[in-house]
């Protein structure tokens, strides 16, 4: 019975002139006793759970040679499923490479395999293969078992708008004279290696983005790795990469939202319970970032037009030279409205959060912040209303990105959330958030000797592991160009843990005042 599924699968490649020992290279290392092994029912299996378009995506990632994962994926667009021929045999991309790895007694594939599936998001299966998330997080996030290249390559395609596509494809007609009528970015970016050198496929792409005016991918292509030595984009990079954000004192805002009553007189705004435990977040913060040397400012219970405006001041005191990076933080009831992320003012009205961010992202409204870290932290949830209207007067464009001084406006910021998209986040009405609480936890103990990328993995895992009956997983996302890393001095230590002493005396009277009172009820 393997027998004949063997020949299928042979005669399958063979009408389009492929073997099966042309799919999957033999190579190492082999990494025994790390994932469960993927057999023939397995691979089956896998390929029942992918549509065409991940099957496509998933031989660009994983069949090395150019000629062969095209006519793979050719053969894929052309049935338009996870198959290669229509006979009723339904042999997917993962038997294929199973057959071919069988073949060449290739080793390093399976590995490969669970690498492509964490890039194409299929957490949920990797679930049920017996790999979790945090595991996942930690093997496949920046390893290298599938070729830099193609995994740059793939990145770029999943940011890539239907427009820019087009435009895209556009180009390489201009430059090639002809491109076949294929369907997928990937499939596209193949043609494109297989009639021209790999070397100068970085510059074409780098000339696309520069005249789509996509100035934000522009960054985001340029600071990743393609795994050539001789590729005239990406070697400079080789001399940055230890490269970190000068140190200097920073402007804290913190937004304390806790009060909350709806106004009658807006149709659109929302009733909401007030956020008890939400002070003992603000003080927190103040505390964490005066120990890294920042000016705090703090608001409390705005209105969205207040919120706006306090944070329109923000950013105008922001935009002096004297700070070196600025950190907002937003502790208030939000929701995904439509898709967008809006944070809620008192009154019950949201404000996007995109507008909070691009009023000290954006180098033409806060030029002095260009180059330096911007963070934004948002204790909120994210829930979807979708009927809901709003008032508010969302960001124009999502896409293109303009360029102040040769760099991208938007730039080197970070955004943290309390919990992913369309989800709760939870407060403890006595302690605090979790988020927040993890969060001031981890930067006062680390935030002066280890990058802010390494703090915001250990929160996400403190956060995630907190309550298994209140399962909470915040998440980041940042252009930061360099490493950044808060500094602490004397000074700022000195002041930083005054103020947790007072927070720490008022806390212990105020619980034991509450402790008192209640002993009375009862």
């Amino acid at each position: 019975m393997e027998k004949s599924k063997d020949n299928i699968i042979e005669e399958l490649l063979f009408n389009f002139e492929v073997t099966s020992k042309d799919v999957i290279s033999h190579d190492g290392p082999v990494f025994p006793n790390v994932f469960p092994d993927i057999d023939r029912k397995t691979a089956k299996w896998i390929d029942q759970q992918l549509d065409w378009e991940d099957a496509v995506s998933f031989a660009f990632l994983m069949v090395e040679k150019v000629d062969i994962a095209l006519k793979l994926s050719r053969a894929i667009e052309q049935h338009q499923r996870n198959i290669f021929q229509d006979d009723g045999n339904e042999i997917g991309i993962v038997q294929v490479i199973n057959l071919s790895a069988e073949k060449n007694s290739a080793i390093s594939w399976q590995i490969r395999v669970y690498q492509a599936l964490f890039l194409l998001e299929h957490k949920k299966m990797l679930y049920e293969l017996g790999i979790d998330d945090e595991e996942a997080q930690q093997r496949f996030q920046g390893g290298n078992h599938i070729k830099a290249e193609r995994r740059l390559l793939f990145k770029l395609c999943q940011d890539l708008e239907m427009k820019d596509q087009a435009m895209v494809g556009q180009l390489m007609k201009t430059q090639l004279g002809s491109v076949p009528p294929l369907l997928m970015m990937e499939s596209l970016f193949l043609h494109l290696m297989s009639v021209r050198n790999t070397e100068s496929l970085c510059n074409f792409v780098m000339d696309c983005l520069k005249d789509m005016n996509r100035a934000d991918l522009v960054n985001t292509f340029s600071h990743d790795k393609c795994g050539k030595a001789t590729c005239e984009i990406h070697m400079k990079q080789d001399d940055t990469d230890d490269e970190v954000y000068e140190q200097g004192a920073g402007l804290c805002v913190i937004i304390n939202q806790k009060i909350f009553n709806a106004e009658a007189s807006d149709p659109h705004a929302i009733k909401l319970d007030d956020r008890l435990g939400t002070d003992r977040d603000r003080d927190e913060l103040e505390v964490t970032f005066t120990l890294f040397g920042a000016e705090c400012l703090i608001y409390n219970d705005l209105t969205h037009r207040e919120l706006q405006d306090k944070l329109e001041q923000a950013a105008l005191k922001a935009n002096n030279p004297k700070y070196f990076w600025v950190a907002v933080c937003v502790l208030s009831h939000g929701r995904r409205l439509n898709g967008v992320d809006e944070i809620l003012g008192v009154n019950g009205i949201g404000m996007d959060r995109k507008k909070i961010i691009s009023m000290f992202a954006d180098a033409s409204k806060c030029p002095n912040l260009q180059k330096k870290p911007k963070l934004f932290f948002f204790q909120a949830c994210r829930g979807v209303e979708n009927t809901a209207t709003t008032c508010q007067e969302h960001i124009a464009s999502d896409s293109a990105v303009h360029c102040v001084g040769g760099w991208p406006a938007i730039s080197d910021y970070m955004v943290a959330s309390a919990t992913i998209e369309d989800f709760v986040s939870f407060r403890s009405t006595v302690e605090g958030s979790f988020f927040i609480r993890h969060l001031c936890k981890v930067f006062q103990e680390h935030g002066h000797e280890k990058t802010l990328a390494d703090l915001m993995i250990i929160v996400n895992s403190k956060v995630a592991g907190h309550r298994q009956d209140f399962p909470s997983q915040p998440e980041y996302t940042s252009t930061m160009s360099k490493k950044f890393m808060f500094k602490r001095t004397r000074q700022s230590t000195v002041s930083g843990v005054e103020k947790m002493a007072k927070n720490g005396l008022f806390n212990l009277l105020q619980n034991q005042f509450i402790a008192e009172r209640v002993s009375m009820a009862v």
